[in-house]
């Protein structure tokens, strides 16, 4: 499995299309997070309430 944080190209034709990592999704109660140390993509927490994330957050 590529290391998301070291082995991550750029993308197709930078910089109008660039890939990225997305930790977070929309509507979801789920936080994952990106650990370095797996290396891979982890469950961090559940939200424990009627909240969910707003938008698709993560890193590029």
């Amino acid at each position: 499995m590529p290391n998301l944080w070291e082995d991550l190209e750029t993308g197709p034709n930078p910089p109008e299309a660039i890939y990225a990592v997305i930790e977070c999704l929309k509507g979801e109660r789920n936080k994952y997070e990106y650990d370095k140390d797996v290396p891979g993509v982890v469950l961090d927490r559940v939200l424990h309430s009627n909240v969910h994330y707003p938008s698709d957050y993560g890193f590029i």
